[in-house]
Parts: structure tokens; C-alpha cells; sequence
């Protein structure tokens, strides 16, 4: 288990749609895959070569699911993700699962 949040956020179609773009776009990008009737993004970085990716994140109705399995900052190598929610004005509250 790792370190868990969620991104609570309405997002449209297409933001959904971009933020996909955006995790598969990444050089971190390891997989996609599906589990539980959800789709998960990994991210994995080079000097990784364990069983467990660095991020896994899954878009859901009610925002973004990401758990970091190294521990960290939530936006530490998600850079283009929090650049996309503040360009684009996306109203979030955040929730920490270890709260």
C-alpha cells in the first residue's frame, strides 16, 4: 500500500480526455490497465526495476485517484498534471487518505 489521495474535481469529457494524454505523454509512463471496472495510468522512473510502479493514478467520476507507492509530495513528478488543473481554473478539494 502506498501513500493515497484524491483529487475531488468535476472534470468534462475532455479534460478527462487531456489528462489521459497528459499521464501517457509522460517519459514516467509505464502501463495502462484495467481492475475493477477502472483504468490506472502507472508511472514508473528509470531507476526503478521493483514490481511496483512510482504512481499509480486512476481517473474516476468524482476527480483523480493517485497512489504514490515511494512516498513523497503528491505533486512530486506530476508537474504537468497540477500545471493542467491551474491552467485550465479546475476547482478541486483535496483528500488525504492518511489524514
Amino acid at each position: 500500500m502506498g501513500f493515497e489521495y484524491k483529487i475531488i474535481a468535476k472534470l468534462s469529457e475532455k479534460q478527462i480526455s487531456e489528462i489521459q494524454n497528459i499521464l501517457e505523454l509522460k517519459i514516467e509512463f509505464d502501463k495502462k490497465y484495467e481492475f475493477d471496472n477502472k483504468t490506472f495510468y502507472d508511472l514508473r522512473l528509470a531507476n526503478n526495476k521493483g514490481k511496483m510502479p512510482n504512481i499509480s493514478i486512476s481517473l474516476e467520476s468524482d476527480g483523480v485517484y493517485i497512489c504514490r507507492y515511494e512516498g513523497g509530495h503528491l505533486w512530486k513528478n506530476l508537474k504537468e498534471l497540477k500545471e493542467y488543473i491551474d491552467d485550465k481554473h479546475i476547482k478541486y478539494t483535496l483528500l488525504d487518505y492518511q489524514d
